[in-house]
Formats: structure tokens, sequence, C-alpha cells
């Protein structure tokens, strides 16, 4: 159990960390939300989820939704070497860690409260964390383009050898 919690405490410090990190912005900054959410309708839909339990998890994207709009107000966006980078701040760390338990107890309650019967366990499980990553990827995206429009629109028309040359005069001029 302790070699678990020190695994999961590991991989927590690890994400953190990242979000610190810059990283050039692309296109997939859209896409892929919307990938996640295109997946985890499917792998709902196999799994036989009802109303309520559909109802729950649109409830976990929209509150990854309103948490990646917050979060994306805290995201410095800037230019190096011709490419747009984005990089996280200490607030959109702080948010999205407050954030965990909080959408976690409201999607508990949620179902407990109206007593949902529950399909997606097992190895299911993961599905409701897909919709939730998905909201907080896609509010993000959704903020920064309604901030930075010219930016964005910059970003998702650069090539990948440009951002790759970015993100490699990043490291080295540490």
């Amino acid at each position: 159990m302790t070699t678990h919690l020190f695994i999961g405490f590991l991989l927590l410090i690890m994400l953190m960390l990242r979000q610190f990190r810059p990283r050039p912005i692309k296109r997939s900054l859209f896409t892929l939300p919307l990938l996640l959410l295109a997946y985890g309708i499917y792998v709902s839909s196999q799994a036989g989820v009802e109303v309520g339990e559909g109802a729950a998890l649109l409830l976990v994207t929209l509150m990854g939704l309103a948490v990646g709009l917050v979060q994306g107000r805290f995201t410095r966006v800037f230019e190096m070497d011709g490419v747009w980078m984005a990089s996280g701040s200490v607030a959109s760390v702080a948010i999205w860690l407050l954030s965990i338990p909080i959408r976690y107890v409201v999607k508990l309650g949620f179902i407990m409260l109206f007593d949902i019967p529950v399909h997606l366990t097992g190895a299911g499980a993961f599905v409701p964390f897909l919709f939730s990553l998905a909201g907080i990827v896609l509010g993000r995206a959704v903020y920064l383009a309604a901030k930075h429009p010219e930016e964005m629109t910059k970003a998702a028309a650069a090539t990948r050898f440009e951002r790759r040359r970015a993100r490699q005069a990043y490291r080295y001029s540490k």
C-alpha cells in the first residue's frame, strides 16, 4: 500500500512540474480533448451507460471545462524564436490540485444522492477521468483562443520543425 502511495505521489509531482515547462502551442491543443471525448463516449456507449451516469459524466466534463477556463487565465503565452509557447503558473497548478478532490466529491455525491447505477467500473473506471481531462484541456484551449486569437492562429500554422527548433533552443538556453 505504501509503495502505491509513493508512486502516486511521485507521479503527481512529475505532473505538477510538467505544468511549469513551456511547451509549443499546436493544433493538438484542440484536437486532443475532442478525441478524448469521442473515445470516452464510445467506451461509455459500449459499457451500457444509462441516463443518470451519462449526466454524471456530463457534470464531470462541465466541471473540468470550468477548471480549464480558470486555469487558462493563469497560463502564460509568449513567443520564443518565432514559435508561440505556453507555460503554467503556480496558480494554475494550485487550481488543478484543488479541483481534483472537489470534482471527485461532487461526482460521487451526485451519483449517491440520486442512487444512480454505475456501469463504468473495473476496466472502465478510467472513463470519467477521460471526460474530466478533456474538459480541462478544452477549457484551457478555449480561454487561450479567446484571449490570444492571433497568437493561437499563428501557433496552429507553425510547422513541426519550427516548434522543435524553439523547444530545443529553450532547452539549451538553460
